[in-house]
C-alpha cells in the first residue's frame, strides 16, 4: 500500500471516530480535504490548468472548475451535475460551521443556540462522509473513463478500422 492509500485510509477512519466522539469540525475539515483533492486530481487530469494552478485553488473555486470541465463541448466526463450541487452545498454548509462557531450574524434574532449549532455540524459531518466517499468513487470512475478514452484514440489513431474513412 502505498503513503497515499494509507493516508486515506487514515483519514476515512479519522472521519469515523471523529464524528463518533463529537469532533465534528475536525470530521468536516478531513472530508473538505478529501473533495478538494479528489476534485484537483480530476482538474489535473482534464489539463484544465497546470498542477500548480489547480492546488493553488480555494475549495469554492475547485468546484466551479470541476462543474465546467464536466460541461465542455465533447467533454468524455460522467454527468454529475446532481453531485456537483451537492457539493456546492455542503460546501456552504461546511463555511457556516467551520467559520461559526465563535462568530455571530449581526442579527441576534438568528442566532441559533449551541445545541442547534453543534446537530446541525453533526450533520454536515456525517453528509460530508458521503459526499467524500461519493466523490472519490466518481473520480475513481472517471479515471476509468479517461484510460478508455486514450486506448479508443490510440486504436484509431493506428490505423485501425475504427480510422478508415
Amino acid at each position: 500500500m502505498g503513503e497515499k492509500q494509507k493516508r486515506y485510509v487514515e483519514a476515512y477512519s479519522r472521519i469515523s471516530t471523529s464524528i463518533s466522539s463529537g469532533h465534528y469540525f475536525e470530521a468536516i475539515t478531513i472530508e473538505e480535504s478529501i473533495i478538494s483533492d479528489r476534485l484537483a486530481s480530476f482538474l489535473e487530469a482534464t489539463d484544465s490548468l497546470k498542477s500548480d494552478d489547480i492546488h493553488r485553488q480555494g475549495f469554492a473555486s475547485l468546484v466551479t472548475l470541476w462543474k465546467l470541465a464536466t460541461k465542455n463541448p465533447g467533454s468524455i466526463w460522467e454527468n454529475c451535475d446532481s453531485l456537483i450541487a451537492q457539493v456546492d452545498s455542503w460546501r456552504k454548509e461546511r463555511n457556516k460551521y467551520v467559520h461559526g462557531l465563535v462568530k455571530f450574524p449581526n442579527q441576534k434574532a438568528n442566532v441559533p443556540t449551541t445545541e442547534d449549532f453543534i446537530n446541525g455540524a453533526k450533520k454536515t459531518a456525517n453528509d460530508g462522509a458521503k459526499l467524500a466517499k461519493e466523490v472519490s468513487e466518481w473520480r475513481k470512475r472517471q479515471a476509468q473513463v479517461k484510460r478508455k478514452h486514450n486506448m479508443a484514440l490510440k486504436g484509431t489513431s493506428a490505423g485501425s478500422p475504427a480510422a478508415a474513412p
